[in-house]
């Protein structure tokens, strides 16, 4: 083989290996950055539901509504309202339902909720759900002492730190291509 095919070959290679390793660091890089559950929580706010139709006393549980399971109040009265959050009518008329919500503790009540002097008034009751199999699902439901019903939700799966990652794998190749298409062209010059 004639020497020159050798080098461009040796310079192939080494553009090859620089590429990989930008990919392997930009990795790394996003791995790094991915912010953990706790500091992702952090910038999750409390959402107002707004007042049912009575003031609400206690959160009663949850229920479906539509596709998806929606809070359960129960007013003074005695009467269930469910906060189905439609534009027309927030708040409709519901029983119980399957409940699936625990007692609060402790302000704030879980591990990643804010706490409740985030709220405009005092909390009266409060409803949580939080499960952690595939993902961290946190819900709080609280009922404030004007009759007001808030929520908190927070959820972090494992899509976060693997979309850093590969992000951070794909601005890697990304720049080392960049050199190497750099190195290369000044090569032939």
């Amino acid at each position: 083989m004639r020497p020159d095919l050798w080098k461009k070959i040796a310079i192939a290679f080494s553009l090859l290996v620089l590429t990989g390793i930008c990919g392997i660091c930009g990795l790394l890089l996003g791995s790094a950055i991915t912010p953990d559950a706790r500091s992702a929580a952090r910038g999750t706010t409390w959402t107002s539901l707004g007042k049912p139709p009575e003031a609400a006393q206690k959160v009663a549980g949850e229920d479906v509504c539509g596709r998806e399971y929606r809070v359960v109040v129960q007013s003074a009265s005695g009467a269930y309202y469910i906060s189905c959050q439609s534009n027309w009518e927030p708040w409709n008329a519901g029983s119980t339902g399957p409940g699936g919500l625990a007692a609060c503790q402790g302000n704030p009540p879980t591990q990643y909720s804010p706490n409740f002097d985030n709220l405009p008034s005092p909390v009266r009751d409060c409803g949580m759900k939080f499960t952690s199999e595939y993902a961290i699902a946190e819900t709080v439901y609280t009922v404030l002492d004007d009759g007001s019903v808030w929520q908190w939700t927070f959820t972090y799966g494992m899509g976060t730190p693997i979309a850093y990652g590969m992000g951070g794998l794909i601005a890697g190749l990304a720049a080392g291509i960049l050199i190497s298409i750099g190195v290369w062209r000044k090569d032939r010059r």
